[in-house]
């Protein structure tokens, strides 16, 4: 028998917010924790032991490339995103559930920088974007917003 009270997380209740504002017609974001791993080894042991070392984040990105003057103020489009790698800005990195009780339960949030951006343009399809964050300094946890509104 199924269990009743598991809640499936749909993608559309995780986002990623830079400096505030979501990405424009996202698609896609994902989150990636990096733990390095130290050998330590000594004349007293046969093999090698790990030791945790310095932790690394990283978050990507995809979107539909649309224009939306409706949501043009609220969301970062690709030409934002664009300036901001031009710019070498340090963007507030957030990922989170906007809608309290759906999604995650904490916030994760940093610091980083856009170091990859990319614009997808065939013929015949739609016209996509994507970009890379590298975390700058910590990824912390933080309590989700009670309400329904970040």
């Amino acid at each position: 028998m199924p269990n009743q009270n598991k809640t499936i997380v749909q993608g559309e209740d995780i986002i990623i917010t830079l400096d505030g504002k979501p990405t424009l017609h996202a698609t896609t974001h994902s989150l990636k924790l990096d733990l390095e791993m130290k050998d330590i080894r000594t004349k007293d042991t046969n093999g090698k032991e790990k030791y945790p070392s310095d932790l690394s984040w990283s978050v990507d990105g995809d979107g539909l490339v649309v224009i939306d003057p409706v949501l043009a103020a609220s969301h970062h489009s690709p030409e934002d995103i664009i300036g901001l790698v031009l710019s070498k800005a340090l963007v507030g990195v957030i990922l989170s559930s906007p809608v309290a009780g759906k999604g995650l339960s904490k916030n994760y949030t940093g610091n980083g920088y856009i170091n990859s951006f990319s614009l997808s343009a065939p013929a015949g399809d739609n016209a996509t974007y994507n970009y890379s964050i590298t975390g700058s300094g910590n990824l912390a946890e933080a309590a989700a917003p009670t309400n329904n509104e970040e």
